[in-house]
């Protein structure tokens, strides 16, 4: 690595090719001529950061550079973090769940992007579960329920007081017959989990 000044670094590569890296505050939030910020294409190169100002910098469409962290593997529990959203709604939360992290804080497992997509239902599809009726009774638009995703994903079983809460929850939004669909699904989602399981 050579220093070129106080605000430039550069980092040699192979052969000749040479990518700079700027390193003080006003330098990384400056746009190039493309839209991004200098730091989001420095998140592309490898390079990450815990400074929340840097971490909150935009690009045209909304994405942070903690989006782009995120995407890399990067995580922080910091809700103020957690909760910045892109054009599509989509949370730094639901791509650091889209990499593996959970939480079990109910105002960021309620986050939803514009599809109605919960970090909830971004974490049971990794095999994650609760048995919070609140956040299982989660829907996307299509009504998906995080219920539903965890009996596919990890053969969580519906029963006892749980099941009891759970059909409390789903009465605020759907009809009876509806409801009775739905335990079916989850009943048998459950079931044809564990019978790949054992088909293994």
């Amino acid at each position: 690595m050579e220093v070129y000044n106080d605000q430039v670094l550069c980092y040699k590569f192979s052969g000749n090719k040479k990518v700079f890296m700027y390193k003080p505050r006003e330098a990384l939030k400056t746009r190039t001529k493309f839209g991004p910020s200098r730091a989001h294409l420095q998140v592309r190169l490898g390079w990450f950061t815990d400074d929340k100002e840097i971490l909150k910098l935009r690009d045209q469409y909304g994405t942070s550079v903690a989006h782009l962290q995120a995407c890399e593997g990067w995580t922080t529990n910091d809700k103020e973090i957690l909760k910045l959203r892109d054009q599509y709604g989509t949370s730094v939360a639901h791509l650091q769940a889209c990499q593996g992290w959970t939480t079990n804080d109910k105002e960021i497992l309620k986050l939803c992007d514009e599809y109605k997509i919960s970090v909830a239902h971004e974490q049971a599809f990794r095999g994650w579960a609760t048995e919070d009726p609140e956040i299982l009774a989660l829907a996307s638009r299509s009504d998906f329920l995080v219920a539903k995703i965890q009996a596919c994903y990890s053969g969580w079983i519906l029963e006892g007081e749980t099941r009891k809460k759970f059909v409390q929850e789903l009465q605020k939004n759907f009809p009876e017959e509806k409801i009775r669909e739905i335990l079916h699904d989850i009943d048998g989602l459950a079931k044809e989990y564990f019978k790949k399981i054992l088909l293994k």
